[in-house]
């Protein structure tokens, strides 16, 4: 007995030593705690993960969970919603939630001095909401317009039909926003016995990253979560029906088995489904994950179709795993069973496992991932919650312990996928019919000379990361002369090489993590996206910075793609533009917007056909040091950094290019354009050009987001006619865009084209305070903080500032001269500019 125990605390000693920032607990309600300290971060994130989903519900209730998440937002016994949104902006803080099958995770970020009051808001809504019947049926209006804009989007309706085949019998064949039908059929009383059955501590769990004192921060959450009290949770019962994790009533695989489904898209789909083994952890199925997006590429490289976008991945969740491929045919599916056969026979013969060789990439590359996320407090609550809510919080901590990584990676070792799928075809409607904290932090920049790269470095003393961005700049420019793509191309061919297998012996030490393009289907990553400039995203373990970056510019200088990586990247840029979903009333309105709003783009897009020489001269013209900005954020000093990219040196660049934006195009008359499209959704632009004098931006940027609040306030809160809505002031130079743009139900077109001219009206704002004007300032401020934690984004904006400004702390000087925004400057420019004049008008429906 004596050696157990000391075996024991051996292993508890260890484990300790491992995870000396991290502490973790329960409250006597019940409510379990990670606190996980990062001293270098300027902001706090508090994640609580609610152990209730749309897993949890059925017909009557379908869409509870995630109309209740909303409900939260509007009010409590202590705080009205306009208090309680004026106390959030008032700290600067991010308040957000997401809800997903088995958690509705609630997160809030505040400054490090503000937390506190951050918590104090969090647990009033989580604790004390009262739901008020007021608002029920304008938050049901919001939700109603979620699931419009959802239905609206292929992808969706795909989802829809997967899920109701796959979890026939289960609350998972339902979808998280809930139908048109429940939504309308929920009550109040009917989302308020949710809340008190579901939201009590010891069904609760609570993630928190930032600078706080373990100390300070535990008494703090002792008094300010610690004081709701438990109670027992009562799951529903339905006869021939299961929630959560109960499978008694889930129908049986349907293996061998065809379904047809329609869906509002132009594709013919095709898709099979296997099942895959219950005993497969989040990090087997993540790398599964990883393993199958490389067979895609290898699938449709060699597949007689080249008319096809294929896509394989896992769906995972406590009640079934599956493996989901889709070949997606727009031209139609040339023949359904030579297809099935074929790739069927393909993932058969395919090695689906982790090499032995490749685990410490692999389990470095998870340890990267998670110091990434520590920066980005909201992020890894996003991550983590659907795990933190299934399995605890020992075993999201496990998922990045090496050992386990690689355990959990084993189990892929014996995988095979056997046994007949089911399949489903999916087929058109159409067809079918016819930071900165307290740390000292150093910047200093070394300009572009003699063929060498402008380099930006920031030295965070704090940082366990390396981060290095390349901004690469005129691509407009060059790709007007080359090909429309040969960004894209060229930057998927530098990730391929980069990670192949040769360099994987170099990276797997740096645990790195590359991004070589844009994401244009997640939104948050619009910031990035520009026409003039591309990017690589380097971060990894800040260990050797010396052998990092010599790796770096070696693979990097002088790049050449060759055959082979440029034939498997065009076919992977034909692929996602195939699997691009498609909303043609939106395209349409888009299309007119840019036409109509903005002038022409001054260069051409550049030749459709790209061919491999092309891309060879392009490469050499565009992928030049001399037209690179390299940001640095890590824990080295500047000086330490500049040498090293000594060598990398190519070309002097012969002749400054401009840089190009989108510019805003003024009209001499009033334009209005309406077009109907075979759609149930409509999109509205409204708004007027002016031009304005540059000092101006600051105050223009403060009416702005006075205006923005105002306007979604009114058409989302009050008349429940969005979603989401895009409002306020545009500055592009020396002329700004006053506008509204939206999607809504058709129905709501009328009312909404009459209100839009009334909001743009000094007097809107006669009643506007110093202190409303500081509650403004202070949320922007707060969530463009938000934006800069990650030393990737810092990196990005250095550079981004640098390129367009000439000034690597002009962001940092835009936002102090922000706060110095008084409520005479707003008003100034208000009377000034809020007057109507040739307004533009496009209606899409």
């Amino acid at each position: 007995m004596q050696k157990l125990l000391l075996l024991l605390l051996m292993v508890v000693t260890i484990h300790a030593a491992q995870r000396q920032n991290i502490s973790q607990y329960q409250l006597d309600n019940g409510l379990e705690i990670l606190l996980i300290q990062n001293p270098a971060l300027p902001m706090i994130g508090v994640n609580v993960i609610v152990g209730v989903g749309s897993a949890y519900e059925d017909f009557s209730t379908s869409g509870a969970c995630h109309l209740l998440e909303h409900m939260l937002f509007n009010g409590t016994e202590t705080r009205t919603q306009k208090a309680l949104y004026d106390d959030i902006d008032r700290i600067g803080a991010y308040n957000n939630a997401q809800t997903g099958a088995y958690f509705t995770n609630f997160m809030m970020v505040t400054p490090a001095e503000h937390i506190r009051q951050g918590m104090e808001i969090q647990a009033d809504m989580l604790f004390k909401s009262t739901i008020p019947e007021a608002n029920f049926l304008k938050e049901k209006g919001i939700v109603l317009e979620e699931v419009s804009k959802s239905l609206s989007e292929s992808n969706a309706q795909l989802e829809q039909n997967l899920n109701s085949l796959l979890y026939k019998g289960h609350a998972l064949s339902l979808p998280t926003l809930g139908t048109y039908a429940t939504i309308k059929a929920l009550t109040r009383d009917d989302v308020h016995r949710f809340y008190k059955n579901f939201y009590v501590p010891n069904n609760m769990r609570v993630l928190a990253v930032g600078p706080f004192d373990f100390s300070e921060m535990r008494q703090m959450i002792q008094e300010i979560y610690g004081q709701a009290k438990p109670d027992n949770i009562a799951l529903p019962k339905t006869d021939n029906w299961s929630i959560a994790y109960d499978r008694i009533n889930l129908s049986p695989f349907a293996a061998g088995k065809s379904f047809i489904r329609s869906y509002d898209g132009q594709d013919e789909i095709l898709q099979l489904v296997w099942p895959l083994p219950e005993n497969l952890q989040s990090v087997a199925l993540q790398f599964l994950d990883d393993r199958l997006s490389e067979l895609a590429t290898d699938y449709q490289m060699q597949a007689s179709s080249k008319e096809m976008a294929v896509e394989m991945g896992t769906l995972s969740s406590p009640a079934a795993n599956f493996l989901l491929l889709s070949l997606r045919f727009p031209k139609g599916i040339p023949d359904i069973e030579a297809m099935s056969r074929s790739v069927a026979d393909f993932l058969k013969q395919a090695d689906l496992s982790v090499s032995e060789s490749e685990l410490p990439a692999k389990a470095n590359a998870r340890r990267t991932f998670f110091l990434q996320n520590l920066e980005k407090p909201h992020m890894l609550g996003i991550y983590n919650a659907p795990l933190i809510a299934t399995e605890g919080i020992d075993a999201f901590l496990q998922t990045f312990e090496k050992n386990e990584i690689i355990r959990q990676a084993r189990q892929l070792k014996k995988l095979q996928i056997n046994g007949p799928p089911m399949t489903i075809i999916h087929l058109p409607f159409e067809k079918q019919a016819q930071n900165e904290g307290a740390i000292q932090v150093k910047t200093e920049i070394f300009t572009a000379k003699d063929g060498l790269p402008t380099l930006i470095v920031r030295q965070n003393s704090a940082s366990d990361l390396i981060a290095i961005h390349y901004l690469i700049g005129h691509k407009a420019h060059w790709q007007s002369k080359y090909g429309e793509n040969a960004a894209l191309i060229l930057h998927d061919c530098i990730g391929q090489r980069l990670e192949n297998t040769d360099n994987q012996k170099v990276t797997e030490t740096f645990g790195l993590s590359i991004t070589v393009n844009d994401n244009p289907y997640i939104p948050m990553d619009d910031i990035y996206l520009h026409p003039d400039f591309g990017y690589l995203r380097i971060e990894g373990i800040n260990d050797d910075k010396e052998k990092l970056i010599g790796f770096l510019n070696q693979a990097l200088l002088n790049f050449i793609p060759t055959q082979a990586e440029f034939e498997k990247a065009l076919t992977k840029v034909k692929g996602q533009k195939m699997s691009r979903p498609s909303d043609p009333a939106r395209e349409k309105f888009k299309s007119l917007v840019n036409k109509i709003v903005y002038q022409p783009e001054a260069l051409a897009a550049g030749p459709a056909d790209l061919s491999y020489k092309q891309l060879i001269a392009f490469a050499k013209n565009y992928f030049q040091p001399a037209n690179m900005i390299i940001s640095i954020v890590s824990s080295a000093m500047p000086e330490t950094i500049f040498p090293l990219f000594a060598e990398f040196k190519g070309d002097a660049a012969k002749n400054e290019l401009p840089v190009l934006e989108k510019a805003i195009q003024l009209h001499s008359k009033a334009q209005q354009i309406h077009e109907n499209v075979n759609s149930a959704r409509a999109y509205l632009f409204w708004g007027y050009a002016r031009e304005i004098a540059p000092a101006e931006k600051a105050p223009l940027v403060a009416l702005s987001l006075l205006l923005r609040d105002t306007i979604s306030f009114q058409i989302r809160e009050k008349m429940g006619m969005a979603y989401s809505i895009d409002a306020g002031i545009e500055i592009a130079g020396e002329r700004a865009l006053f506008y509204i743009s939206q999607g809504s139900r058709s129905e709501n077109v009328e009312t909404l084209r009459k209100i839009y001219p009334d909001f743009f009206k000094a007097a809107l704002f006669k009643k506007t305070t110093e202190a409303d004007l500081e509650k403004a300032i202070n949320m922007y401020l707060g969530r463009s903080q938000f934006r800069r934690l990650s030393s990737i984004n810092q990196a990005f904006y250095l550079g981004h500032s640098y390129y367009f400004h000439r000034d690597i702390h002009a962001d940092e000087a835009f936002l102090n001269e922000l706060k110095e925004v008084k409520l005479a400057d707003l008003m100034k420019v208000a009377r000034k500019y809020l007057k109507v004049k040739n307004p533009i008008e496009i209606i899409v429906q």
